[in-house]
């Protein structure tokens, strides 16, 4: 068992198989592939191109990735866009032709005057004395004294009194 083990490892045995005979192959081949391009016109040069760039062109449509990457372009086109025209500081950017000047200044106040009114806070109403609002400083709570219990009888007796 150890012979033929090293056998197999460390020497193969000719093939027992005839070589293969083109000659006589029962499944000939109607034309020689690839076809050798200095031998045909200009014209089967330029039919075997179109074919064949076609066929290409249609083995590399793949639908859900071009749609997922169409999306993805479009996401970041949008959200560019969207920050250079409304958050971007143009008066502070070094690329700027113009330097101080903000570009789309009128754009700006008049989308955030619409918007303004559409979150429910205000200013006044975040840090002013409102209900609901802010505090600005932290309570501060004196820790209880003695035990629960006697928290509990201190409770019950200022009810009753």
């Amino acid at each position: 068992m150890l012979l033929t083990l090293f056998r197999r490892l460390f020497g193969r045995e000719r093939s027992t198989l005839p070589p293969f005979d083109f000659a006589s192959n029962r499944f000939h081949m109607r034309k020689k592939w690839p076809p050798n391009f200095d031998e045909l016109t200009k014209k089967q040069q330029f039919r075997f191109e179109r074919k064949f760039k076609r066929r290409i062109k249609d083995k590399a449509v793949r639908p859900e990735w071009n749609r997922k990457v169409t999306i993805v372009i479009w996401s970041l086109i949008s959200f560019v866009l969207v920050y250079g025209v409304l958050f971007h500081d143009f008066a502070k950017d070094p690329w700027n032709p113009k330097p101080g000047e903000q570009p789309f200044i009128g754009l700006r106040t008049w989308m955030w005057n619409k918007l303004g009114n559409f979150y429910t806070h205000t200013e006044e109403t975040i840090w002013g004395g409102g209900r609901g609002s802010r505090r600005q400083a932290p309570l501060q709570s004196e820790p209880p004294q003695g035990t629960a219990s006697e928290r509990e009888n201190g409770r019950a007796e200022d009810r009753r009194g």
